[in-house]
């Protein structure tokens, strides 16, 4: 597995963990909180992880590809057809749990969109950073 993925996932993983202990802290604020809730923010935190990963493993094959064949818009058509895919498995996956594990609609949901605020911040916390790890040269989080 190409190391930029791996370390694109990890930083995506952590701020939907982040974030899913701010929300499951909101419910008990709010004294809303159940089993429900917990399971659907796993699944849903599961889900979202999930599609990030296969999105940017994805991206990095297509891009491979793309670049030894010496046509990069292959690649950016094959991104493009899966994300579809993804989209509908995702929702899929939400639907099971919220219909057969009756997990709580807003815990399951919510999640989802937490990949996008990792992402907002990912630009702020490489610079930061200031060092690349070794074979990620390049790398930029695609979505």
């Amino acid at each position: 597995m190409d190391p930029a993925v791996r370390k694109e996932t990890g930083y995506i993983a952590a701020w939907v963990i982040l974030l899913s202990l701010v929300m499951e802290a909101v419910f008990l604020l709010f004294r809303k909180w159940d089993l429900s809730v917990l399971l659907g923010n796993l699944g849903g935190a599961a889900i979202a992880i999930g599609n990030f990963f296969l999105m940017a493993l994805i991206a990095t094959r297509a891009m491979n590809r793309g670049i030894e064949s010496g046509k990069p818009e292959e690649a950016a058509a094959r991104v493009k057809a899966t994300a579809m895919i993804r989209l509908l498995g995702s929702v899929l996956l939400c639907v099971i749990l919220i219909a057969v594990f009756k997990t709580n609609v807003y815990a399951t949901l919510i999640p989802m969109l937490f990949p996008r605020i990792g992402i907002m911040f990912w630009p702020r916390f490489n610079k930061n950073r200031g060092t690349e790890q070794p074979g990620t040269e390049g790398s930029d989080l695609i979505d």
